[in-house]
């Protein structure tokens, strides 16, 4: 198989580590000489230099804890809210920075997947603070805390966008990834950076803690079976998954009753939302979700 090939069955693939698939995409980047793949994959593999650099999906909602203590009393994970910061302060503490390599959160999901990722607060905002909160009591360390859950849809989302790239890439130039390097890149500057902020800079897969905020740019059409497909067949979908569904979706898009739309399209949004979760897809849940609901939801006239 060519290294876009290769690149697309690993991204589908839940055994391939997102490391070894971001790797395989430092050998793309230099094939086809696109350095700003490359200087993604590098901030992938080695972690972003400041949170400023980081992609929205890098940026997770959370709650914070701290541990307290006071004479012989102790609380050791008690919820603090941000609403005790100064105001200028509280959003950036509404939210943590997944700035480390990915193979160090990767590392996080081997085994137990039951613990949490910690973000220590800086001691004297803990101290000053999170001490209001317990009179008599002091803060004496705080964190937010990442769920594993948040990791996962990050590894997922990595790979998500990787499957996205390279499928793109296949459709402009199939041949790009046997470019030997060093030689004339197989699109213009200009093709691949479209390509490249599409899908890599893209909102698909964005994550956030319980999923909140997420979308996921489609194209689908108003009544466009053809574009309504080539959306379900990028998220792993096969003709034969929706080869019932059209004449359903055309009722749905003929009524004025809302109700009655919605019924329908709900009927084939959660049906082909398992399909492309359980097969190989290479899409997480929330990606699946997002992307089948806005095909058919456009395709139907729903929001």
């Amino acid at each position: 198989m060519s290294l876009i090939q290769d690149i697309q069955a690993a991204a589908i693939s839940q055994t391939t580590d997102v490391p070894t698939l971001l790797r395989m995409c430092k050998l793309l980047a230099a094939r086809i000489s696109h350095p700003l793949l490359n200087e993604w994959v590098d901030r992938e593999l080695n972690g972003y230099p400041d949170i400023k650099s980081l992609p929205d999906y890098r940026v997770v909602r959370v709650d914070s804890y701290g541990s307290f203590h006071g004479g012989l009393r102790q609380a050791n994970r008690l919820q603090i809210p941000v609403g005790i910061l100064p105001e200028k302060l509280q959003e950036q503490f509404r939210h943590a920075h997944m700035t480390s390599s990915i193979s160090g959160y990767a590392a996080l999901l081997v085994g137990d997947k039951t613990g949490r990722v910690t973000e220590q607060w800086p001691l004297e905002l803990a101290i000053q603070y999170a001490s209001t909160l317990t009179p008599g009591m002091q803060c004496v360390a705080a964190w937010k805390e990442i769920p594993i859950g948040a990791v996962v849809r990050l590894l997922d989302s990595v790979k998500t966008r990787i499957l996205d790239y390279v499928i793109d890439l296949d459709r402009e130039a199939p041949n790009a990834g046997e470019t030997p390097i060093g030689s004339h890149p197989p699109l213009s500057n200009e093709k691949m950076t479209q390509i490249f902020n599409n899908t890599i800079n893209g909102n698909v897969g964005n994550i956030s803690n319980s999923g909140e905020n997420f979308t996921q740019n489609a194209s689908t059409q108003l009544g466009n079976w053809d574009s309504l497909t080539a959306q379900l067949t990028s998220l792993g979908l096969k003709p034969a998954d929706f080869e019932a569904m059209q004449d359903d979706l055309d009722q749905a898009k003929a009524t004025n009753d809302d109700k009655e739309k919605s019924t329908k399209a709900s009927s084939w949004i959660s049906r082909l939302t398992m399909k492309a979760f359980e097969g190989a897809s290479g899409v997480g849940i929330e990606a699946a979700a997002a992307g089948v609901a806005k095909a058919i939801g456009a395709y139907v006239g729903l929001s």
